[in-house]
C-alpha cells in the first residue's frame, strides 16, 4: 500500500493506492473499550492505533499512561497489544486503513544504562529531546518495529504512520523546561557558535526563568529548546520515510504557537520544519479554552493554513466529550488512582474531562469541530480516548451524516464561494521577546479567542508567509506587542500595499469582540452575524454556533441557494439572507451551491 497527500479543489486528500480519501478517522486509548464497530457501520475505514516502546506514563506529572504493554520493556520486543488492536478492527473490517501512532520514547532500560541522556520530571527520569543517543537508540527502535510491521500478516492495510514523543505524546520536552540539564550545555554550546557565532556560552540561571524578567540568555536558550525539538522530530521522520522507501505519509503532532505561550516546552520551532519533505501532516488537539465551554470556538492551535500553504495537511485530533463521557477510572477500574484526570474540580465544576449534559448539546458539540476543520480543510481524528464516548445512534447517525458531508466537499471548487477576509498573523518567534508566562504572551491566544465570536470567518498564518498571502485579505490582525523581525516585516508589507491592519502593542495588547469586528467591518470586511455567535465560512459550507436562544440572521456576501444540513430544518432557499431560529449553545451547518 502506498500514500502521499494530493490537493484537489485545494484540499489536502490522502492518496491510497491511487483513490483519494477524506481524511476522517478514528481512534481511542484504551481498544478493550473502543466502539470500532460503531465507526465501520457508519463508513468509517481509517484507524489510528496507539503503541508505545515503553509503558511509562506519557504525562509525567500526572503519572498517566494508557499503555499496558510497552514494545520494548521485555527481554524480547513485545507487539501484542499492537498486533491485537489491529487484528480486532481488520476482523470488523478487512478493508480499514490503519494507522499506528508510534510513542518514540525509551523503556526503563535504557534510562537507566544512560542516566546523562536523561531529564528529571515528577515521575521520573526519562529521555533528554536533546540527547543524540536518544535520536541514535530511538532510530533502532523505531526501524525494528516497523520491520515487524511490514512481516505482519496485515501490512498491506497499513496506510500510513504517526510519531510521538515527548510528554503527553506531544513533543514537549519531558521535563517541560526544555531538556534543561548541565548536560545540555555542550549542545547549547554548539547551537550559539553556529547559529550567532557566540563563543563561551553558559547555562542561564534557573530563576532567569522564573524572575518575570526579560533575559537574553534564558530567551537564547528557549530559542534553542524549541528548535532542537523540531529537528528531532525530523530526524524521526527522515528516518522512517527513508526506512519505508517513502511509500506512505508520515505525520507528527507539533507547531502550537497559536496556544502554547510557554517557549521552554519546546512548541515554536514549526518555521524550522514546516516545509520538511519527511513530514507530510501535522497534528493538535482542538483548543482546550475555558476547559471547552460551548458558546466558543474551539481554534487551532496551530497556524493551519500555513501549514496548507506549505502544501501539508493538517489532521486535527478532535476529543469531544459527550453526555457519555465518563471517568478513564470507570473504564478501566482499578488500574488509576482516583485523584487523576477529574471531572470535576475540587469545588464541583466541571473540568475540561467532562462532557455536556445531554446528548442535543453534545451533538452540537461535535457538529461544531466537524465544521470548523471542514471549513478550514482539515482532517479530523475522533478521539474516543476511554471509549464510549459516541456510543449513542443519533450520535453514529450524524458522524455518518459528516462523512458524506466531507466526502461531497472534495468536488466543490472553493473560488466559487465565499472565503475569509480577514489573516491573523501567529509570530512564534516573537514569544521569546517577554519573560515566559508574561501576561503580554497571552495575548495569541486571547486575540484568536475574540475574534471566534465576532461573526467574521478568518485565516491563520505565521509572519513568516505574509508576503506570499497578503493580497488575498481586506485587513489584518497581528497578534503579538513584541514582534520578531519577521513579524515587524509582515506589518510594513501591509503599509505599503495598504491594507488596514490592527496591532497588539504594550499599550493596547488585547482587543475585544466587539473592538475587532468594528475594525474588521469598518475597514470592508464582510459580517455575517454581528450578535456575537460563531460563524464558520469557506469552501462552500457555512456553520453557526449560538450564544443564545433565538433568532439568527445570516447575512451573506451575495445571493446562494442555501442548502441545510446539520442541526435545523430550514427550508431549502435562494437567498443572500436568512434566518433560523435556535436553541442555545447549538450548531447548524449548510451549504452553499
Amino acid at each position: 500500500m502506498k500514500s502521499f497527500i494530493e490537493f484537489k479543489n485545494s484540499r489536502p486528500l490522502i492518496n491510497i493506492d491511487g483513490k483519494l480519501h477524506y481524511p476522517l478517522a478514528y481512534t481511542t486509548y484504551f481498544d478493550e473499550c473502543g466502539e470500532f464497530g460503531d465507526f465501520v457501520k457508519s463508513g468509517y475505514r481509517m484507524f489510528f492505533v496507539n503503541t508505545s516502546f515503553t509503558d511509562l506514563p506519557i504525562n509525567n506529572v500526572s503519572g498517566f499512561t494508557p499503555t499496558r504493554v510497552g514494545v520494548f520493556e521485555k527481554e524480547t520486543p513485545d507487539y501484542s497489544e499492537f498486533d491485537s488492536t489491529v487484528a480486532k478492527i481488520l476482523n470488523i473490517c478487512p478493508d480499514a486503513f490503519i494507522f499506528p501512532r508510534i510513542t518514540v520514547s525509551m523503556p526503563r532500560k535504557w534510562i537507566n544504562e544512560n542516566p546523562t541522556e536523561t531529564v528529571d520530571t515528577p515521575s521520573g527520569k526519562r529521555e533528554s529531546l536533546l540527547s543524540d543517543i536518544y535520536l541514535r537508540d530511538g532510530t533502532i527502535l523505531l526501524k525494528e518495529f516497523v520491520n515487524h510491521i511490514q512481516k505482519a500478516d496485515y501490512a498491506h492495510r497499513i496506510a500510513g504512520y504517526q510519531l510521538c514523543g515527548g510528554t503527553t505524546q506531544e513533543w514537549m520536552h519531558h521535563d517541560t523546561f526544555g531538556s534543561f540539564s548541565p548536560k545540555s550545555l555542550t549542545k547549547f554550546s554548539e547551537w550559539m557558535l553556529q547559529k550567532y557565532d557566540i563563543t563561551n556560552t553558559s547555562l542561564p540561571q534557573k530563576e532567569d526563568f522564573y524572575n518575570g524578567e526579560y533575559c537574553e540568555s534564558a530567551s537564547k536558550y528557549g530559542e534553542f529548546s524549541c528548535e532542537m525539538v523540531a529537528k528531532t522530530i525530523e530526524h524521526f521522520a527522515k528516518e522512517l520515510k527513508e526506512y519505508i522507501n517513502n511509500d506512505k505519509i508520515v505525520g507528527t503532532f507539533y507547531g502550537y504557537n497559536a496556544f502554547v505561550d510557554d517557549y521552554m516546552l519546546g512548541l515554536h520551532g514549526l518555521r524550522h520544519i514546516i516545509s520538511s519533505q519527511y513530514i507530510d501532516f501535522f497534528s493538535s488537539p482542538c483548543c482546550y479554552d475555558n476547559n471547552r465551554y460551548l458558546g466558543i470556538d474551539w481554534g487551532d492551535m496551530l497556524p493551519v493554513d500555513s501549514v496548507k500553504l506549505h502544501q501539508k495537511m493538517c489532521f486535527i485530533e478532535c476529543d469531544i466529550r459527550t453526555h457519555l463521557t465518563r471517568r478513564m477510572q470507570d473504564s478501566r477500574p482499578g488500574e488509576y488512582p482516583d485523584d487523576i484526570l477529574l471531572l470535576t474540580d475540587k469545588d464541583g465544576n466541571k473540568t475540561v474531562w467532562s462532557g455536556p449534559d445531554t446528548p442535543e448539546l453534545s451533538l452540537s458539540a461535535i457538529r461544531k469541530a466537524f465544521i470548523h476543520q471542514l471549513t478550514k480543510d482539515s482532517g479530523i481524528w475522533w478521539f474516543d480516548m476511554w471509549g464510549g464516548w459516541y456510543h449513542d445512534p443519533r450520535i453514529m447517525a450524524e458522524l455518518e451524516e459528516m462523512k458524506s458531508v466531507a466526502q461531497s466537499a472534495e468536488n466543490k471548487n472553493p473560488e466559487n464561494f465565499p472565503a475569509p477576509e480577514t489573516v491573523l498573523f501567529v509570530d512564534e518567534t516573537a514569544y521569546l521577546n517577554l519573560p515566559r508566562h508574561n501576561y503580554l504572551n497571552g495575548t495569541v491566544n486571547n486575540i484568536r479567542n475574540s475574534m471566534g465570536n465576532t461573526g467574521i470567518p478568518f485565516d491563520m498564518f505565521m509572519v513568516e508567509d505574509a508576503e506570499k498571502i497578503m493580497h488575498k485579505y481586506h485587513a489584518a490582525i497581528f497578534t503579538t506587542p513584541l514582534p520578531s523581525q519577521a513579524g515587524k516585516a509582515a506589518v510594513e508589507m501591509c503599509k505599503k500595499a495598504g491594507i488596514p491592519y490592527l496591532n497588539s502593542t504594550e499599550e493596547k495588547p488585547f482587543f475585544t469582540t466587539e473592538e475587532l469586528r468594528n475594525f474588521l467591518t469598518s475597514n470592508g470586511v464582510h459580517c455575517y452575524n454581528a450578535d456575537g455567535n460563531v460563524i464558520y465560512s469557506s469552501g462552500g459550507f457555512i456553520g453557526i454556533h449560538s450564544v443564545n436562544y433565538g433568532e439568527v440572521k445570516i447575512k451573506l456576501p451575495k445571493e446562494y441557494t442555501v442548502k441545510p444540513l446539520l442541526g435545523t430544518e430550514l427550508a431549502e432557499q435562494k437567498t443572500d439572507e436568512f434566518s433560523i431560529e435556535i436553541t442555545k449553545h447549538n450548531t447548524a451547518i449548510f451549504e452553499l451551491m
